[in-house]
């Protein structure tokens, strides 16, 4: 039964990525821990799958990928990924995960009212260099607590990027920074028979899965798209405060 659990909890989890472009860990792992299932096992698991499930998603969107912006990011990501290790042995991770739950409700609760009132603002962080602080902040919680998407998410939502644009980036700087976060996983001995055997199983289903959620994709307009991508923003918040 645990097998099954496991199973369709991963899937579900590469649905809301292939149609939303992040947000799979922040969904699966506490439905992971739900069932008590062995925590580096999962870290490894949804670390391959999010690899995994980015590749087709930075080739279906390579047309709206920014490299340059990506190539700043990445840059970025990988001076942040000491820094979140050095968080987790020495920062209270209650504390910063309770932090970042409450602006992730705040910040999502705050657009969404906006749009809803037909307010607009303008674009903001217009300068090259703050890509690099994003990409930081992104390594920092990624190498900490597996959520390097939601800042390039937020980071993107505060720049204006266009929905095809925010996809086409969240997808390629998943793909570099996933071959470094699988990569560290191994080394540090988190893959194991299980990880082998979990994946030889999922990996089939995505066939299905990942055009599944391509076609609701298709199925859904900008304007709703980023709506969605707001309340997303709430719902992970939520689940990450109750995770704290």
């Amino acid at each position: 039964m645990t097998l099954v659990l496991v199973v369709l909890i991963a899937l579900f989890g590469a649905l809301v990525r292939t149609v939303f472009g992040f947000g799979e860990a922040l969904v699966t792992m506490p439905l992971l821990a739900l069932i008590s299932f062995n925590l580096q096992t999962s870290v490894a698991l949804i670390g391959a799958l999010g690899l995994i499930v980015a590749l087709p998603g930075a080739i279906r969107y390579r047309g709206h990928i920014n490299f340059a912006i990506v190539r700043r990011l990445v840059t970025g990501s990988l001076l942040g990924v000491p820094v979140g290790i050095l968080l987790i042995k020495y920062v209270d991770k209650t504390l910063i995960i309770r932090f970042l739950s409450l602006f992730l409700i705040g910040y999502g609760s705050y657009c969404l009212i906006r749009i809803y009132r037909h307010h607009s603002s303008k674009p903001r962080f217009q300068s090259s260099f703050s890509d690099y602080i994003a990409g930081l902040i992104s390594g920092v919680m990624g190498s900490a607590y597996n959520s390097h998407g939601v800042p390039i998410v937020v980071y993107g939502t505060l720049k204006k990027w266009p929905v095809m644009a925010l996809r086409g980036i969240l997808q390629a700087h998943f793909l570099c920074v996933g071959v470094l976060v699988v990569a560290s996983q191994a080394i540090a001995g988190f893959w194991t028979i299980e990880v082998f055997q979990l994946l030889a199983i999922i990996v089939p289903l995505l066939l299905i899965i990942i055009p599944l959620g391509n076609w609701l994709t298709d199925h859904i307009s900008s304007e709703m798209m980023v709506k969605y991508v707001y309340a997303l923003l709430v719902v992970f918040g939520i689940l990450l405060f109750l995770k704290a």
